[in-house]
Formats: structure tokens, C-alpha cells, sequence
């Protein structure tokens, strides 16, 4: 007999699938991470999105404010330029907004199972697909162009067109050549006590136009530097004076036609002046001025000086002349008193004498 034959047969090992498991779970891992990361993007863009979309919804009503701030001189136009590029930026309108809906890729998995309906193996694969954009509000459309738009508006609106005007002739500068025009006209109603007159207006307006002013008060401070100030202001400092002195005012001054003219009334008090005991037309054959009749008429500040320095003088000759006739009675009395004296010394003399003939006889 042979030998018995034996047949082997090692056993079935399964394949080791630990890595391949561990190399998916990776994938997968970092397929939700990815996820998570787009879903906490997705919040904030939402959120931007949302303040963004308010932001342009509500352009129309600020720029309507803004306009009527720079009409009624609230806002400087200056800050009105700041405050728009500052709304524009805060809400990033120049940036565009997304469609309501984008298409976006992701990775997918296709499986391979066996018999048993084990999957076996996966193959990745790029999935496009289409979402919502994150805060957009279904319907909303917002017109970039606008923006620029308002802007020229705005800048029309306050340095104007440029071009004539067929019936005033005037040149349109807008808000800012109204308001220069206006601070004209103040400025000649403060320094010169009038409007300024056609040619003056039209000079001043050409001159802005030309940026020989920046504004008002470059023009105000240009003016009181004029020849025709300096005189004004000269001449309001003398009227001034001469109000003061003499008691007026410029509505004392101001005629019917509303002209001030130059003449002015002085008070004349004739119990100051003073007096004599004795007729001084007589004595001295002058006759004084009628000062009170004389300065019931409005005069002239000369004919006023010339005279106040008269009535001076006339004080003077009267306070003189009742000094030279008071020397004159004192002289008289004087002269009596001498004379009497000279009667009396005769009288004694005469006394002396007889008694001197007298002694010259013997008893």
C-alpha cells in the first residue's frame, strides 16, 4: 500500500481594509468640516447681505434728506459729498449684489457594491448644484447707477448749470452763487447802509465766478479793504462823533425820500449866556447875534463850530465888558474921592494960611 495523500488547504485570510476605512473617514471628515465652514460663511454673508439690501433700499430716502439738508444750508455742501461717499461705502454699494440664486460645486461619492450589497468601493466625483445666496431677499434689484446719478445732481444743485439764463441773463451758478449773491448784498447793506446796485452785483458774481472770491466772507473782507470803505468808514466815524456831540441821530438826519443829509440842530440855551445891569447895545453900540433863531434850522457841522466858537467870543465881550464898566464906575468913584480929596486939601490950605496971616500979628 502507498502512502494516503493529503491535500492542504490554508486558510481563507480576508483582505485588510483597516487603511482604506481610515483614508474614507478622512474624506468624510473633512467633507462635514467643509460643510460646517461653508454654513458659518453662509450666517455672515447672510447678515452682510441683509444690512447691505437695507442699505440700497434705503438710498433714495437719504439722498432725499441729504438734498433738502444742502437747500436749506443745514449741511455744508462740503459735508454732504463726505456723508454720501461715507453712506455709499458703509454699505458697499458700488460692490454689486449676487443673484438670488448661484451655482455652486461640491463633492459627491459614487459607490460600487457586490453581490451582498456591500460596498466594495467609492469614487469621488465634482457635483454642481444650485442655492439660495445667503440673505437675499426674493425680488430686490438695486440700480448701481443711481449713485452716480444723485451725485451730479447734488453737485448741479450746488454749483449750478453754468449756463445763461435767456430772461435774467444771468448765469446759473446755483445754490452757492444764491448764497454769494445774498452775502453780497449783506455785506453793502452792513458796511455802506444800502443794496448793492446792479453793476455792483454783476461785478461781485463775475469776479466769484472767476474764483477770484471763495465765498461771502472773502468778498466781505475784500470790500472793507476798498477805497470807497475806507472813505465810508471814515466819514461814519466823524458823523458818529458829531451825532454825539450834537445830540442827533441818523433818523433826525433822514429826510422823507429817505436821503440822510449832513445837517444837524444845536440846543441852543440862551439862560446860559450872560447878562448885563445895564443896555450893553447902548453902551457899546454892537449888537448881539440872535443865537436862538439862528440854531432852530439845521446847520452844517462848520457853521456849527463857526458858531459855537462865536457864542464863546460872544460870552467873552459880554463878561469883558461888564469888567471894563465896572473899572469904568470904580474909576468914577475914584475920581470923586480925588476930586474931594483935592477940595478938601484946598479947604485946609486956605485954613493955614489965615491962621499964618493971623500970627503975624502981635497982642
Amino acid at each position: 500500500m502507498g502512502a494516503p495523500s493529503i491535500t492542504y488547504e490554508s486558510p481563507k485570510i480576508e483582505k485588510d481594509d483597516t487603511f482604506e476605512k481610515y483614508l474614507q473617514y478622512q474624506q468624510d471628515r473633512e467633507l462635514r468640516l467643509d460643510e460646517r465652514a461653508q454654513a458659518a460663511e453662509d450666517i455672515d454673508l447672510a447678515k452682510t447681505r441683509k444690512r447691505r439690501e437695507q442699505g440700497a433700499l434705503g438710498f433714495q430716502g437719504f439722498s432725499q434728506n441729504l438734498q433738502q439738508q444742502v437747500q436749506s444750508g443745514i449741511t455744508p455742501f462740503a459735508d454732504a459729498q463726505q456723508k454720501l461717499q461715507d453712506y455709499i461705502t458703509r454699505y458697499d454699494l458700488r460692490g454689486g449684489f449676487l443673484p438670488e440664486t448661484q451655482t455652486r460645486t461640491r463633492t459627491v461619492y459614487d459607490y460600487t457594491y457586490d453581490d451582498d450589497g456591500k460596498i466594495v468601493d467609492r469614487t469621488p466625483r465634482e457635483e454642481e448644484y444650485e442655492y439660495m445666496t445667503p440673505g437675499a431677499t426674493a425680488g430686490f434689484e438695486f440700480d448701481s447707477t443711481q449713485l452716480d446719478t444723485f451725485k451730479n445732481q447734488l453737485q448741479g444743485l450746488y454749483t449750478g448749470t453754468g449756463l445763461i439764463d435767456e430772461e435774467t441773463g444771468k448765469k446759473d451758478l446755483g445754490l452757492r452763487g444764491q448764497r454769494f449773491e445774498a452775502g453780497v448784498q449783506k455785506s453793502y447793506r452792513d458796511l455802506f447802509g444800502r443794496d448793492a446796485t446792479s453793476d455792483e452785483l454783476t461785478q461781485a458774481l463775475d469776479d466769484f465766478d472767476n474764483a477770484l472770491y471763495s465765498d461771502a466772507g472773502d468778498f466781505r473782507s475784500n470790500l472793507k479793504e476798498s477805497e470807497a470803505y475806507t472813505k465810508k468808514f471814515n466819514d461814519n466815524y466823524m458823523d458818529n462823533y458829531y451825532d454825539i456831540m450834537y445830540g442827533s441821530s441818523v433818523s433826525d438826519r433822514t429826510n422823507e425820500d429817505g436821503s440822510v443829509d449832513k445837517l444837524r440842530t444845536y440846543a441852543f440855551d440862551p439862560s446860559m449866556m450872560p447878562s448885563t445891569s445895564f443896555d450893553l447895545e447902548e453902551r457899546t453900540g454892537i449888537t448881539l447875534p440872535d443865537y436862538e433863531e439862528y440854531f432852530k434850522e439845521g446847520r452844517t457841522v462848520a457853521e456849527l463850530e463857526d458858531q459855537r466858537q462865536s457864542i464863546a467870543q460872544t460870552r467873552d465881550f459880554i463878561y469883558s465888558s461888564g469888567i471894563k464898566n465896572l473899572e469904568g464906575e470904580i474909576q468914577k468913584e475914584n475920581n470923586k474921592i480925588k476930586i474931594q480929596g483935592q477940595k478938601d486939601i484946598a479947604t485946609i490950605n486956605q485954613g493955614t494960611s489965615m491962621y499964618n496971616l493971623l500970627g503975624g500979628f502981635s497982642f
